[in-house]
Order: C-alpha cells, then sequence, then structure tokens
C-alpha cells in the first residue's frame, strides 16, 4: 500500500476510502444541493467530510472530485501529481474522457490490484498514460420525466453554461494517451508495489 493511502480514512472493513469518493450521514436524505457563484455559476454542492460517515464507494464527491481534477491531484491519494510527471487515468477503453481523477502510477497499480470491481472487469479495464489533460465542465441541463438526470459537457469556464446548466463534475480529456489494458500494463508497465 502506497505510504499516502495508507494515511486515508478507512470503511468499517478497514479498507482505505479515496479522496473522491463521498461519505454519508445517517440524516442525509440523498438530495442534491445546488449553489451559485461568479467563479462556477450554478453548481453540485455537497457537505461531506472524509472520515465522517460512511463512504458510498462508486459514488464521487463532485467538491472533491473537482478539486482534484484542477488541481492535478490523485484521486486515490490525494497528493499532488508533479506537472512533468506521467499520471494514469483508468476507465473504459477507448474512453475520450474521464470522470474519474487522475492516479499516480503507484497509486493506479495499488488501485487495480486491490479493488474488486476494477479487478473483475479484466481486459475490459483499460489504463490511458499522459502527462497533460484539458479539462471540460459536465453540468445537468435538466430532468426527464422518469427522473433522469439530463446532462450535457461544456467548455471549462463556458460563461453562457454557468447561467443555463448546474456545474456537476469537472471531465478530464487526455491529450494523447498511451492505452494499454489494465492487466498489460500492471505486467509489463506499472510501478512495482513493495512490502
Amino acid at each position: 500500500m502506497p505510504p499516502a493511502v495508507a494515511r486515508l480514512p478507512r470503511n468499517s472493513a478497514g479498507r482505505p476510502v479515496p479522496g473522491n469518493i463521498a461519505w454519508y450521514t445517517p440524516d442525509d436524505d440523498g438530495a442534491i444541493l445546488v449553489a451559485r457563484d461568479t467563479e462556477l455559476g450554478g453548481h453540485v454542492t455537497c457537505p461531506c467530510t472524509p472520515g465522517n460517515g460512511t463512504p458510498r464507494f462508486g459514488e464521487q464527491c463532485p467538491v472533491r472530485q473537482r478539486e482534484l481534477m484542477a488541481q492535478r491531484k490523485c484521486g486515490l491519494c490525494t497528493q499532488a501529481i508533479k506537472p512533468t510527471a506521467e499520471l494514469v487515468f483508468i476507465g473504459e477503453t477507448d474512453a475520450p474522457n474521464y470522470l474519474e481523477p487522475a492516479l499516480h502510477p503507484l497509486c493506479a497499480a495499488y488501485a487495480l490490484q486491490v479493488c474488486p470491481v476494477l479487478h473483475a472487469q479484466g481486459e475490459r479495464i483499460e489504463v490511458a498514460l499522459v502527462h497533460s489533460y484539458t479539462l471540460a465542465e459536465d453540468r445537468i441541463t435538466g430532468i426527464a420525466a422518469d427522473g433522469t438526470l439530463r446532462r450535457s459537457v461544456f467548455a471549462l469556464g463556458d460563461v453562457v453554461a454557468h447561467h443555463l446548466a448546474v456545474l456537476n463534475f469537472y471531465l478530464a480529456i487526455p491529450d494523447t494517451p498511451e492505452r494499454l489494458t489494465g492487466p498489460t500494463w500492471l505486467a509489463q508497465h506499472a510501478p512495482k508495489l513493495t512490502a
């Protein structure tokens, strides 16, 4: 386990909880909270605090997700990724963009080995290796009759979008990624985890 990951809050089973995961307290009703300011326009906010309550794996805190993306911080350990360092996105094959923040190579290797969801996907999981990425905005534009959120992608900082739609997450668009399946990258290129 990378040292920065070992310092993360843990779930009830003792597993470290990635920095981008949402935490819920018993009194949380699951409502989407929206705020407005001049920088982001309308945006989804979240009152959760890492380590307080129960983590909901597979669900990201929109506030921390946007912070990690904008500040080039690792989505697992939350530490900065140097501007010149290679970073890793994990996702579906040939993904044009990523909702999950980038990871340090060592954190990515750890996640691919211990996360049951990623491990079970095997060859269907791909890593994209890059040195830089561009951000876009995933905004909520409406709600369908069945309650499903309608969403659209906008350029980062689109002033019109600030007034027309509610910012949910940032999307990372990798610049000239090298793509490998997760198992191939782990076997051939990933940094080795040591005891």
